[in-house]
């Protein structure tokens, strides 16, 4: 199994000094990825359900708190950084204009000596996309499409390229990534994983579900690459949101991944507690030490 860590980009966590502290940390201590969630803006109330938790509330966003943009973090830590992937988990790609991102993530990769994840989504809050001027009943249309343009960018020398949302004539986009970044998507409706089978790499399953609903989710996948013609083994499967790094309880968190990787997980990722702040690139350290090892093996 391959252990990532969500990086601090929440609340009073996101400082440069703490960002930095962690990153550096889990590169040192064999973690194999950073991660980072997109949200551009936060309302001050969500008419939106969160689709992820049973009362429609995602607990993690507590506006007005700092909430860091993900590939701005991602690129600031790929500088202080030298082997460990980075992800994000995941960008709402139809928010993005596909041109402009093809060039950031490109470049990105290109800097980072092709470490890059991309972890997709469509998106959840209909009032993030209205305040961006973004049609929000279209977004997984506009997703494909930006799906495509990103890898005739990525591949070609010059694009052209006329769908429903975004029209091309003979551009090209320079650099291109150092090596093929892997596609993740992210959700649990049968769109998304149809999007998986035809464009991705990974699946990345419902944050935080419990790991019985992650395996019949993972069926619902297998069943519909299957269907396809697709080798359902050709898809790493990632279950975020293992647990926290929590003094005394590294053991437990350990055993928790231990159960994920015997049901067939491939990849996951822990998070740094907020209230122990100070110990966290020690509790990354003894984790590494003590526990990566047996879980890689």
């Amino acid at each position: 199994m391959q252990v990532g860590l969500s990086l601090p980009q929440f609340g009073p966590t996101a400082t440069r000094e703490h960002v930095l502290r962690c990153a550096q940390a889990a590169d040192a201590a064999g973690f194999d990825s950073l991660w980072a969630a997109d949200h551009v803006v936060v309302p001050r109330e969500f008419r939106s359900p969160y689709p992820y938790a049973a009362d429609g509330i995602n607990s993690t966003i507590y506006p007005p708190d700092v909430m860091l943009e993900a590939l701005s973090l991602l690129t600031f830590v790929a500088g202080a950084t030298e082997r460990i992937r980075l992800g994000t988990s995941v960008l709402v790609l139809p928010m993005r204009q596909p041109v402009l991102l093809a060039k950031v993530l490109a470049t990105l990769d290109h800097l980072s000596g092709g470490r890059l994840t991309l972890g997709v989504g469509v998106g959840w809050c209909e009032e993030e996309f209205e305040v961006l001027d973004l049609p929000y009943d279209r977004r997984g249309r506009r997703t494909d499409e930006a799906l495509q343009l990103l890898r005739a960018f990525w591949s070609q020398d010059w694009v052209d390229f006329e769908g429903e949302f975004y029209r091309v004539d003979g551009w090209t986009c320079r650099p291109r990534p150092a090596g093929p970044i892997p596609f993740w998507f992210g959700g649990d409706t049968r769109p998304q994983m149809e999007r998986t089978v035809r464009f991705g790499d990974g699946w990345m399953a419902a944050p935080r579900s419990p790991l019985e609903k992650t395996l019949r989710d993972r069926e619902r996948l297998r069943e519909i690459a299957e269907r396809a013609g697709r080798d359902p083994a050709s898809i790493t499967v990632h279950a975020g949101g293992a647990g926290f790094l929590v003094p005394g309880e590294l053991g437990r968190l350990a055993e928790e991944l231990h159960r994920l990787a015997e049901a067939g997980v491939e990849h996951t990722t822990v998070r740094a507690d907020p209230e122990h702040i100070d110990r966290t690139p020690e509790l990354i350290a003894q984790f590494g030490a003590e526990h990566l090892p047996a879980l890689k093996a």
